[in-house]
């Protein structure tokens, strides 16, 4: 059967979920700036801690490496398989914002193993260079509802 194009102008936007610490202050204000970013909203968001995250990753046979490691599920409802992990999860999140935070990705052209030690440079001191940012932030009415769990 064919999709119509109005039907298919209809079709909900692609959801990637984003799955973070949501025990870190840092880390949950960095998600909280992407959903302020995230003008198309086509990121959702849970805590690596949820019922939905351990499943998700168990499902892929992913074991969590760790706090400090973010995921980014693409496209999750439809993509049973892909999952990326600290650099390559940051660039694709960058990827999928407006202008100047698109301009990050191209950071893509340095190697990976570079780039994720230099994530996890950031990952081990987050609560150093979160000071004063608490893990009760909350999100804005507009954006609640992408917050799974």
């Amino acid at each position: 059967m064919q999709t119509s194009p109005s039907t298919a102008s209809q079709a909900p936007a692609a959801r990637h979920l984003i799955l973070y610490d949501g025990a870190c202050g840092f880390c949950r204000n960095a998600v909280l700036s992407v959903a302020r970013l995230d003008l198309a909203g086509a990121f959702q968001f849970a805590s690596l801690d949820s019922d939905l995250a351990g499943e998700l990753l168990a499902e892929r046979r992913i074991a969590p490496s760790g706090a400090g490691t973010m995921y980014v599920l693409p496209d999750w409802r439809r993509n049973g398989q892909s999952v990326l992990d600290r650099a390559a999860a940051a660039l694709f999140i960058a990827r999928g914002l407006a202008w100047p935070w698109k301009g990050f990705a191209a950071f893509g052209i340095l190697p990976q193993r570079f780039l994720d030690r230099c994530y996890d440079a950031v990952a081990r001191n987050r609560h150093h260079l979160a000071r004063g940012a608490g893990a009760c932030a909350t999100p804005d009415r507009a954006v609640q509802d992408r917050f799974l769990t």
